[in-house]
């Protein structure tokens, strides 16, 4: 009988078939562009669990991004169904967090080391810049210029393993081999004798750079007394678990029977360390890697193209495979990039199995701008003939020009996709919020406050704001004076503006004495961004804005509970000042022409690509660092030769399927004259059609004179049906949890608001009371006896400062009501707890019926029995329910919210664990002492199950069709009027 897994073996080529029958024995495969990698890798997989008894967990796949492990698992998914969960399929960094957080002690720390996010590492390493007084590192003037060189060569040294102590060694003998070296003494004119100028330059930078020994010394000692880790950490200590330690060592080998790392060639030394440690003295280990010695552009990141060719020998004499068979690009592309460069392992040149003979263009253009504005135009064209705007890439060698490339692409009307590159420090919406911010945290700030008037987030006509200071006549002024505008207006002071943003920002200052971060940002967001959207395009601008200032605050709210306004600013004012990389969490991110470096390219692939900017002087520029380094850390770092261009131009190339273009210009902005890259330059012409610069200024001038300056909006349709087209798009990627199905059967509304845009929500104090029990529930649960009563009262001091509760007198009221709560839970119900437990565990899975949605939830306690029985328990705040409020039907004829939640535990408990849930709870912890309805007890039935698979399937269905905005809002009113506060929002913004 056929399956998909045979069906697709049957269509490998005679080298794929190879590489998924030989599953013995190190094998080392060179997969070209396009070759199928991916696949192999996924039937190998499959293979080996059909040939051998092999469980599912005992295979291990490698490899080193996050996109690679999902399309990884989708396509094992289409071979071996739900058991492709149980391969581990992981990234390097991630296997080894999995090992330190289970063998910690084995590294002598008394707990798991928190992991160091960048921006959490940019401030620890600032703390010390700012610690004490460096000569060299913190320049007085601009304290940040050596910031990024300093965590680079950290970074460096860590992943070649090259400890402080070594480093400084390096230096040193390398000042000691200058200064004895005959050739550093001059040996003629006045100086004869003493050191040359030069050398003694060299030594001096040498001795500058010393003191990074200091400062690599403090930041790991730093690191190592707050039990931390940074990225480079993880698989430093990694290395160390399975080099010191016999037990890690034989867990790992024992654990992971089959080992296959993709993308080795990216490989860096302590990866290859890791893997020699472990199967280096294993005779014949199963490991399988595939990698391409062309595709090795990675050698700023410690890779280096010896470790992947010492494969060939590190385990054994390893199988080697090539393939070359390959099925993205047409023969034009593949012959260009053969010429461009050849592997160093094989002699096999790439073969095209993909029809098509489209010329390759190489375009001159008079300045770089101008290439630009070809490539949109081109991109215009062909996205008119039906070419998913999705199928075309514009490849720019540097950061920078994808910046500028997204604003010239959008001013022409170009749907481009913004990916991660949009910047948060680049947002006008975030701007205009930060000033308002600014004036909260300091109301006496005459220029912030000039700053929010002439901004738009005001809505003050700017010649209003113009009269009003030319009246006060450039003295200081207050909000005072904004609100004293009413004295002109008499009557009608409400229609003045200026008067009405002083009376906004006075209750925002109000507020913050009273508000955490959270429901502050919360309350201004809301009113400033969300409620005074105009259109669907403005709302998911001002949604982008604020989810990720949410997002960033949570983020500080998690270190310190405490964190003020005035604090949030001054970290975000530091993230801006050492220039870090902030993506904004945009809507539609990968809905348009990708704009990309030529490295994150990498692994991907398009039907047509431009790639500008092919300069030698751009191409072959390269960021000198700050520091001199010692020969022996200098030859670790790649220097960006013409081996180097060649691969990154080689990548950019192999990523299209049917059209590329190639361009450089003539001369830079000043007019300074520019080269087209040497690497390209080399190439027989017979791979190009050629344009000069006249020729592609005719074809620009041809669109009109004003193509140099045109900015076009992109094409707009209604509001409504817009946002209707975003939603089908994009729904799959949210998560479905109970709370977000509940939602949505209340008020699709609801679910578009909160679920889909996230937009943050003002909690309330029994939403806050909530949070703060569930807290202190949880860390109950998870200490190894009852915690101290003053323990429990500090964590749910600390869950009431997460939340924003600062009143005083609230705080009190609530505080007492969590104690007593927690207490009397206590004292009814924790002897009868089961000692095999989980609290707060969250559960997700995939359904088959439902392949591209992801099943979420957090279940608040799980007690696993002897004979494997699962029970549940949901506690909640509130007055009981009865049974028959639980378990009545709606009008639709669906489950009440509560029933829904227990049904979606059992239904995430079998579809993960393949265990059923015995017992399903909803403890009431606010229920008074001989209330029978404290805790409901069921055995979750198939019938409940169905319902719930029918409320997804609508759900699902609904949302791909759009007949969502349909559906009745059955939410409560309770504040008059006849429709809930989301509906009214949705009704103002789309005039539905």
């Amino acid at each position: 009988m056929n399956t998909p897994f045979t069906d697709a073996y049957n269509n490998l080529n005679e080298a794929q078939r190879d590489a998924v029958d030989t599953i013995e024995g190190p094998v080392m495969v060179i997969a070209g562009p396009g070759t199928g990698k991916t696949e192999v890798l996924a039937l190998r997989i499959a293979n080996i669990l059909t040939k051998t008894d092999t469980p599912a967990s005992g295979i291990l796949c490698l490899t080193f991004t996050r996109s690679g492990v999902t399309a990884m698992r989708k396509r094992l998914e289409k071979y071996i169904g739900t058991r492709a969960n149980d391969v581990r399929i992981t990234t390097f960094h991630s296997y080894a967090i999995g090992l330190i957080e289970d063998n910690y002690l084995s590294l002598g720390l008394s707990h798991v080391p928190s992991l160091l996010d960048e921006k959490e590492s940019i401030f620890l390493a600032d703390e010390l810049l700012h610690s004490r007084d460096w000569k060299h590192l913190r320049p007085r003037v601009k304290p940040e210029t050596y910031f990024h060189d300093l965590k680079s060569l950290i970074s460096l040294l860590k992943r070649e393993r090259i400890s402080p102590i070594d480093f400084k060694a390096q230096i040193e003998k390398e000042i000691e081999d200058l200064k004895k070296n005959p050739d550093s003494v001059s040996s003629r004119g006045v100086t004869k004798g003493e050191i040359k100028k030069d050398v003694l330059k060299k030594i001096e930078a040498l001795e500058r750079t010393s003191e990074v020994v200091e400062f690599y010394e403090s930041y790991e000692t730093e690191k190592q007394n707050r039990i931390l880790m940074d990225y480079d950490d993880v698989l430093e200590y990694a290395v160390q678990l399975v080099e010191d330690s016999e037990d890690v060592r034989a867990d790992v080998g024992e654990s992971a029977l089959y080992v296959l790392v993709d993308e080795h060639q990216d490989s860096s030394g302590v990866q290859n360390s890791f893997l020699k440690a472990v199967w280096g003295s294993v005779e014949k280990p199963n490991i399988f890697v595939v990698g391409d010695d062309r595709q090795l552009i990675y050698g700023f990141g410690g890779a280096s193209l010896s470790y992947f060719e010492e494969f060939k020998t590190a385990f054994g004499k390893a199988e080697l495979i090539t393939l070359v068979e390959n099925y993205r690009s047409t023969a034009p592309i593949l012959s260009l990039a053969d010429t461009l460069l050849s592997s160093s392992l094989t002699n096999e040149k790439l073969k095209s199995n993909r029809a098509g003979s489209d010329e390759i263009y190489l375009s001159e253009y008079s300045y770089p701008r101008d290439e630009i504005i070809g490539a949109g135009l081109y991109f215009k064209k062909i996205i008119s003939t039906g070419i998913d705007p999705r199928e075309c890439a514009l490849l720019v060698p540097k950061n920078y020009h994808v910046r500028s490339a997204l604003v010239s692409l959008r001013n022409l009307g170009v749907p481009v996709s913004m990916g991660d590159s949009a910047s948060f420090f680049d947002s006008r919406k975030v701007m205009s919020f930060r000033k308002v911010l600014k004036v909260i945290v300091d109301p006496n700030n005459t220029v912030a406050l000039v700053d929010t008037m002439l901004d738009d987030i005001s809505s003050i006509d700017t010649i209003e704001v113009h009269k009003f200071l030319r009246d006060k006549k450039n003295k200081n002024f207050s909000i005072e004076n904004l609100i004293a505008q009413k004295d002109s207006f008499g009557l009608f002071e409400n229609e003045d503006q200026i008067y009405k943003w002083g009376k906004k920002l006075e209750l925002y200052i109000n507020e913050s004495t009273k508000s955490g971060l959270l429901s502050l940002l919360s309350l201004i967001g809301n009113d400033l961004l969300i409620k005074s959207a105009g259109s669907h395009e403005d709302l998911l601008e001002n949604s982008e804005a604020l989810r990720t200032v949410f997002h960033l605050a949570e983020i500080q709210i998690q270190k310190n509970p405490h964190v003020t306004l005035g604090d949030f600013l001054q970290y975000i004012e530091r993230l801006e000042s050492y220039k870090m990389h902030i993506p904004l969490a945009t809507f539609g991110a990968h809905k348009g022409v990708s704009v990309m470096t030529l490295h994150k390219s990498k692994g991907l692939e398009f039907e047509a690509v431009w790639i500008a900017h092919m300069n030698e002087e751009t191409l072959m520029s390269q960021k000198r660092g700050g520091f001199t380094l010692p020969e022996i850390v200098k030859e670790k770092i790649e220097e960006k030769d013409k081996s180097v261009a060649k691969r990154e131009v080689y990548v950019a190339i192999t990523r299209a399927k049917k059209f590329c273009t190639i361009s450089y210009a003539k001369n830079d902005v000043r007019g300074g004259e520019l080269e087209l890259a040497e690497v390209i330059r080399e190439l027989p012409d017979m791979h190009f059609v050629k344009k000069d610069a006249t020729k592609t200024e005719e074809d620009l001038l041809a669109e009109g004179p004003d193509v140099y300056v045109r900015s076009e909006p992109i094409p707009e349709g209604d509001d409504f049906e817009k946002m209707k087209t975003l939603v089908t798009d994009e729904y799959e990627s949210v998560n479905i949890s109970v709370s977000l199905l509940n939602n949505f059967f209340e008020c699709p509304w609801k679910w578009y608001f909160r679920n889909f845009l996230k937009l943050p929500e003002i909690k309330s104090d029994s939403l806050a009371l909530g949070s703060a029990v569930h807290a202190a529930i949880e860390f109950v649960l998870k200490s190894p006896s009852i915690p101290s009563d003053k323990d429990i009262v500090e964590c749910i001091k600390s869950s009431f400062e997460r939340e924003g509760v600062s009143d005083s007198r609230v705080l009190s009221k609530l505080s007492k009501d969590a104690t007593e709560i927690v207490a009397k839970w206590i004292k009814n119900s924790y002897k009868d707890l089961i000692q095999n437990r989980d609290s707060e565990r969250s559960v997700s899975f995939k359904d088959s019926r439902f392949p591209n949605l992801n099943m979420y939830g957090k279940i608040d306690l799980t007690e696993k029995f002897p004979d494997g029985g699962v029970s549940v328990t949901d506690f909640k705040t509130g007055s009981t329910k009865t049974s028959g409020v639980i378990e009545k039907l709606d009008d639709e004829n669906r489950l009440s919210t509560y029933m829904r939640q227990l049904a979606m535990y059992s239904y995430l408990v079998r579809g993960s664990d393949k265990k059923e849930v015995v017992s399903s709870k909803l403890y009431f912890l606010e229920a008074k002492d001989g209330d029978k309805n404290m805790i409901y007890a069921t055995r979750v039935g198939e019938e409940q199950i169905d319902l719930l698979i029918r409320d997804i399937t609508d759900y699902d269905r609904l949302l791909k069709t759009g007949e969502w905005t349909e559906r009745p809002c059955f939410a409560k009113v309770y504040s008059g009027g006849d429709e809930c506060e989301q509906c009214k929002l949705a009704r103002e913004i789309y005039k539905k």
